[in-house]
């Protein structure tokens, strides 16, 4: 089974989130109503390219990867969604009538999604100015973020576009929960790379390495680091 659902957007694990805390009293009762809430299991494929979409696709809790594939197959990840974010994607689908355009896979246990139904978005897009500006702010956050890996891609080498997905990925708590193969498949290139890397910045001491998990010692040092 792919994901289990129900009628209510009650989420014991993350009782807010920034798009659901903009709506008014009103918007977030009929919400109540219309809203179903997904639970996928980690590691689920939860929509494939050319899915057509039902809604829009609200995260309370967790991670979602959006991806393309590559001639050869390999995975070219476009973005992620977290906790309080919406699927940019499948807002644009339900406004212009597009067959969802990636594949979306639930990275995390315990995930969440709001799954809003495509006449209750386009009411509340209406009706609340939150959710009018909430969009023109995601839309901006995302060409931002485009920008940003183009820049990477065209002037920065392996190594220092490694340090900035480590700069820009890393929580607040400094501990970076991913695989090198993840980080190679963000990044578009082989995992022994990534390795490599990693083991150099750990012998210089801005990184900590363990299973699955990387501590970031010195975000600044890393984004300040030259190619080495």
């Amino acid at each position: 089974m792919v994901y289990s659902e129900s009628n209510t957007m009650a989420n014991p694990n993350n009782k807010s989130s920034t798009f659901l805390d903009g709506l008014s009293d009103e918007a977030m009762n009929k919400l109540e109503v219309s809203a179903t809430s997904l639970h996928p299991n980690q590691g689920a494929t939860i929509i494939h390219k050319g899915d057509k979409i039902g809604g829009a696709y609200l995260i309370g809790s967790g991670t979602l990867k959006v991806y393309t594939l590559d001639l050869n197959g390999n995975e070219k990840p476009i973005y992620t969604v977290s906790s309080g974010e919406l699927c940019i994607f499948s807002v644009n689908c339900i406004f212009n009538k597009m067959l969802y355009p990636a594949w979306v896979r639930n990275e995390t246990e315990n995930t969440h999604i709001i799954s809003i139904p495509t006449q209750s978005f386009q009411e509340l897009y209406e009706n609340e100015l939150w959710v009018r500006d909430y969009l023109v702010n995601s839309l901006s956050h995302r060409i931002f973020e485009l920008m940003s890996s183009i820049e990477e891609v065209t002037t920065q080498d392996v190594g220092q576009r490694i340090n900035s997905y480590l700069v820009r990925a890393c929580p607040e708590d400094g501990i970076l929960r991913v695989g090198h193969q993840d980080i190679a498949r963000q990044l578009g290139t082989a995992r022994e790379v990534v390795s490599r890397h990693l083991k150099s910045l750990e012998k210089l001491e801005l990184v900590e390495l363990s299973r699955m998990k990387i501590r970031i010692l010195s975000p600044t040092s890393l984004a300040d680091m030259p190619a080495l």
